[in-house]
């Protein structure tokens, strides 16, 4: 079993069986979106012209028409945890299992013809718990986000309480701005609400609406008021709020905020980039106001190991097109402390 089989191309994209493409584009009937991050979705538009279908998580679909990534209907594959497919060419199987990372995540277990099992994880997190354990696959394709062995978090069980109990503690002297990519946002508003927050939240249209979606699927939103909105303006009157945005989003936002709480007098605004390359502690203060907060939606070195020793793949493939240099690292990691044969892709 070799590249007949499965490899990474020089876009990131995964090709399996000449049948299947995941997270990038090739010359195949369907692509697989194993979530809606931006990383994943490179050539997506290349991919819809030429295919026959995109096959991702129902939730995903509805996030992509949030960020403007049009899946004509009769293109689209709609999909949820525990379905299968037929490959109609070659009659093999494709399974959706599921993920930890954002709304929508989904990994594909890929079975063959001459039966074999390989599993495309995506990103994900929370191994065994979050995202499912696929045991003993013939080949095992994963990310390498944090494969570098210096790359570990001492306080992944508890990060969830952490995380409620600084944020209370900066609300007590005023709002907050939360800056997070796309699903990260949605999962940590769940965290805060199911932790006790019922501070209202304030979101920018993409984000608001991204956050109704999660709503749909389960998530625990509450009040969130869509920015410019009268409600959100009465909300920022008020001087208590959570705002959530893009982690790329302007540091104009906090003046703009401002002009809507400084009748209040003595109220400062806090602000928290959420981020997953914080190792060494559990926050860092940039200046008396802003802060990083050590919180990922990716697997660290541990648990990135963990879920390879779980599996016991005969042969594991890393994505080293998002990972670059520290996806080599990781493959010979495997190699050494699993002793299972590891390659990184694209070379």
């Amino acid at each position: 079993m070799h590249q007949d089989h499965v490899y990474i191309n020089s876009r990131g994209g995964v090709k399996i069986r000449n049948a299947l493409v995941a997270d990038g584009h090739d010359i195949v009937l369907r692509r697989f979106v194993s979530h809606a991050h931006s990383d994943h979705l490179y050539d997506i538009n290349e991919s819809i012209r030429n295919m026959r279908e995109i096959i991702a998580h129902k939730a995903t679909f509805d996030l992509l028409d949030v960020l403007d990534v049009f899946v004509p209907k009769s293109k689209r594959r709609s999909v949820d945890y525990g379905d299968k497919i037929i490959i109609e060419e070659t009659n093999e199987l494709i399974e959706i299992r599921r993920s930890r990372h954002i709304l929508g995540s989904a990994m594909l277990v890929y079975k063959t013809s001459d039966d074999k099992t390989i599993v495309y994880t995506g990103d994900f997190k929370d191994p065994g718990r979050g995202t499912e354990v696929i045991e003993e696959p013939d080949i095992l394709v994963t990310e390498a986000t944090y494969g570098d062995p210096e790359y570990k978090r001492g306080f992944r069980d508890i990060i969830e309480d952490l995380l409620i109990d600084f944020v209370t503690h900066l609300l007590s002297k005023g709002p907050v701005i939360i800056h997070a990519y796309y699903g990260k946002q949605q999962e940590v508003m769940d965290i805060l609400r199911r932790g006790g927050v019922s501070t209202p939240f304030i979101a920018p249209y993409k984000v608001y609406k991204m956050s109704k979606i999660a709503e749909s699927y389960g998530a625990k939103i509450g009040d969130l008021y869509q920015e410019g909105s009268k409600e959100a303006e009465d909300v920022m009157r008020d001087g208590w709020f959570i705002y959530f945005t893009h982690t790329a989003s302007s540091s104009k936002i906090r003046g703009y905020l401002y002009n809507n709480v400084r009748h209040l007098g003595g109220v400062s605004i806090n602000r928290v980039y959420l981020s997953g390359w914080l190792f060494d502690s559990l926050y860092k203060q940039l200046n008396e106001t802003d802060y990083i907060f050590a919180f990922s939606d990716h697997a660290d070195f541990n648990e990135l190991i963990e879920y390879i020793d779980m599996t016991r793949p005969k042969k594991v493939v890393i994505d080293s097109f998002r990972s670059g240099e520290t996806g080599k690292k990781f493959a010979k990691e495997v190699r050494k402390r699993l002793g299972i044969e590891a390659v990184a892709q694209p070379i």
